[in-house]
């Protein structure tokens, strides 16, 4: 018979390996994240109310919701002259377009084209045949004080709800930072 000494000492660091791999291995699966909204990435920035807030229009049904910051547009086919306004609010002339970053069951839109208006219009978003024909417009023009109007023109192949997920992007001229509000457009 063999006398084997058991080494309590080689047990412990064993079991003290073992359990910080596992605490380890719970700290990395647990740590992500993600970035939603970002209103300003320059240094020492100072937000004390938005820069450009959203009202309701007066064509289709529009909310707006968290400090006139995002906003929720319902429509069915048509054209709809006035479905949200944005009015400079800080005294500084900025820049503005409009960006889609998803959708729902777009195959049935035949037209949705999205507008920024003050007099003339700036083709934002364009959806063609359920595909995008321009997802991102230009930069438009947003003065000081100055109320601009998003518009549509709609047209369906058939009946369902359609979303169309899109920032209402907003820059400081010759700054390259800018602040994303989300709009959906909801689409009868």
């Amino acid at each position: 018979m063999q006398n084997h000494m058991f080494n309590f000492g080689s047990v412990r660091r064993l079991f003290l390996l073992a359990t910080s791999l596992l605490v380890l291995l719970i700290l990395i699966e647990g740590a992500y994240g993600s970035v939603y909204y970002s209103l300003s990435l320059e240094p020492r920035a100072t937000v004390t109310s938005p820069p450009v807030v959203l009202q309701e229009g007066t064509a289709g049904s529009s909310t707006v919701y968290a400090n006139s910051t995002s906003a929720r547009v319902s429509t069915g086919a048509g054209d709809f002259n006035y479905v949200l306004n944005m009015t400079e609010k800080q005294g500084s002339d900025r820049k503005v377009r409009l960006s889609a970053y998803d959708q729902s069951n777009i195959g049935r839109l035949v037209n949705c084209s999205i507008y920024i208006y003050d007099g003339s219009n700036s083709t934002q978003i364009v959806i063609l045949n359920g595909a995008y024909n321009q997802q991102t417009g230009s930069w438009y023009d947003l003065a000081v004080s100055d109320t601009e109007y998003i518009w549509m023109h709609v047209a369906t192949s058939s009946a369902g709800t359609s979303y169309v997920y899109v920032y209402l992007e907003i820059l400081i001229p010759n700054k390259t930072t800018y602040a994303q509000y989300v709009i959906t457009f909801e689409i009868t």
